[in-house]
């Protein structure tokens, strides 16, 4: 039988994290290698995994579509530490920097709260439509992207801390997956009908930029520096200039089905 991973030395100290819906594994690659090949994986108790985070203590969280769970690693293991039970399908995972772990179930309209450690959530959030990405910024509010019941296109809610009310900030994508906040609190949406990343100032209603993408910009993430955006498609996973949008290159070996990413150590938010 293969190992589900290998000692943690293997991969240096800058990584990023790849999932693999298709083969249910979280793939390692080494951060400023051209097409990196990968240095270890996670396979236990991952199950058709969506979204990934890795925090700064380098726990990995791992959102498992097909078991309604999330699993937890500690920085290098492959078996998880905890598992918590989600209601639905999680969609998308964050973890805010008081260790809250939020989770997108977009087939029940919300998003659950776990304290750190938890296995029940603290706070259920209601949505007014399917939850598909969730985020915070350096103020600890709560963004999140949703596809709205009530217009059919993709709308992003923002909370303050421990408020359940959210206030729309007034643009829309046709079709979001997740979403991220970068050190100027830009927002950073993927638009997969047309398959770019849009980039929105704080308070703009129109995106400053977009970078365009292979295809269905669905997850991806930034790295600690904010010089690289990780975007999964087809097959790959895309690495682009974060301020330029230029394509630097793809990682594709050991992946059939590249969901969620993570980088290690993670962006500021």
């Amino acid at each position: 039988m293969a190992p589900t991973s290998v000692a943690p030395d293997t991969c240096p100290t800058s990584k990023i994290y790849v999932a693999d819906y298709g083969k249910s594994d979280v793939e390692v690659y080494p951060q400023g290698v051209n097409t990196p090949a990968p240095c270890r994986k996670v396979k236990t108790s991952v199950s058709n995994p969506e979204a990934i985070y890795v925090d700064t203590k380098g726990t990995l969280y791992v959102a498992n579509y097909s078991t309604s769970n999330v699993t937890e690693y500690a920085h290098g293991g492959g078996s998880p530490v905890l598992t918590v039970p989600t209601s639905a399908a999680p969609y998308d995972i964050f973890v805010g920097h008081d260790g809250t772990l939020y989770v997108a179930e977009p087939a029940l309209y919300q998003v659950a709260e776990y304290a750190a450690g938890a296995t029940s959530p603290s706070k259920t959030l209601t949505i007014s439509g399917g939850a598909y990405g969730v985020a915070t910024d350096n103020h600890n509010n709560l963004y999140v992207s949703y596809l709205s019941n009530i217009d059919g296109v993709s709308h992003v809610e923002k909370f303050p801390p421990g408020s359940s009310t959210g206030t729309d900030l007034g643009f829309t994508v046709p079709f979001a997956g997740e979403l991220k906040l970068d050190k100027a609190n830009d927002i950073i949406i993927g638009d997969r009908n047309d398959n770019v990343i849009d980039i929105f100032p704080p308070g703009a209603t129109m995106p400053s930029r977009t970078i365009a993408t292979a295809g269905k910009p669905v997850y991806f993430c930034l790295d600690k520096t904010e010089t690289y955006l990780y975007v999964s498609g087809q097959f790959d996973a895309q690495v682009f200039d974060y301020q330029t949008g230029a394509s630097v290159t793809t990682i594709s070996s050991g992946l059939q089905d590249p969901s969620g990413e993570a980088a290690s150590p993670p962006a500021p938010y």
